[in-house]
């Protein structure tokens, strides 16, 4: 099943603000905070946080750091 996925960590300071912008969007995410699920970060390869992984295409798109992620988010 494809899914969105936003990649967190619980002290990453930009992270909660793409989070809000996601949670104000009619679109399904899934949250994973990659310190808690690393072999999940690892699969999709994710270095840094915030990092939204577009997997309902199957293209695997990904969008990384907070300038990246807001720029997504307003495309939904």
């Amino acid at each position: 099943m494809s899914k969105l996925y936003m990649f967190s960590t619980s002290h990453c300071t930009k992270c909660p603000e793409v989070k809000k912008a996601l949670s104000e969007k009619d679109v399904e995410v899934e949250y994973i905070d990659a310190e808690e699920i690393p072999e999940l970060a690892m699969m999709y390869l994710v270095m840094t946080v915030p990092t939204i992984v577009d997997d309902r295409e199957r293209a695997e798109d990904k969008y990384k750091g907070r300038e990246q992620c807001l720029a997504f988010v307003n495309t939904l």
